[in-house]
C-alpha cells in the first residue's frame, strides 16, 4: 500500500463508496472484515507518513475522524432496538475492532504511529488479516 493508495481508501470511506468499509457498514448494513483492515491499515500507514511536522492535513484528518465516528454510531444504532439499522456479520468481538480503530486514529493524531512491534502485540488479541499490506515500520 502506498500513501496515495491509503488516501484513496480514506476518501472512499468518507464518501461511503467503492466497496469501502463505510460503504459496507453504512450503505449495505454489512460488516466486511477485508475492507475494515484496508481502512485500518490506511490510517496506520498515514500515521507513519505524517508523523513528522507540526500539523496534519486538515481535510484528511476530518475524513478519518468522520469515518471513525460513523463506525461508532453504526454499531450503536445496531444495538438500539428503536432504530431500524442492523449490521449483518458483525463479529462477536466487535469491540476489539473498535479499539483497534481507536488505536490507529489516536496514533495518527498524536504523531506516534503504530510500530510493527506494537502491531504484533495487537495481533495477539485480534489478528490483522491484511498485515502484509503495510510496509515494515520501526
Amino acid at each position: 500500500m502506498t500513501k496515495e493508495g491509503a488516501i484513496k481508501i480514506i476518501d472512499d470511506n468518507a464518501a461511503s463508496e467503492n466497496n469501502s468499509y463505510m460503504d459496507f457498514m453504512h450503505e449495505k448494513n454489512l460488516f466486511d472484515e477485508y475492507s475494515f483492515w484496508k481502512f485500518y491499515n490506511s490510517i496506520r500507514l498515514l500515521g507513519h507518513e505524517f508523523r513528522i511536522g507540526d500539523s496534519l492535513p486538515r481535510e484528511l484528518t476530518s475524513k478519518i475522524l468522520k469515518s471513525y465516528e460513523w463506525h461508532l454510531l453504526l454499531i450503536g444504532f445496531h444495538f438500539d432496538e428503536k432504530d431500524g439499522c442492523s449490521i449483518e456479520n458483525l463479529p462477536p468481538d466487535y469491540s476489539q475492532y473498535s479499539l483497534r480503530l481507536r488505536n490507529a486514529v489516536n496514533a495518527f493524531i498524536d504523531g506516534n504511529p503504530i510500530s510493527d512491534e506494537l502491531e504484533g502485540f495487537l495481533n495477539e488479541v485480534l489478528e490483522n488479516k491484511l498485515k502484509n499490506d503495510c510496509p515494515k515500520f520501526p
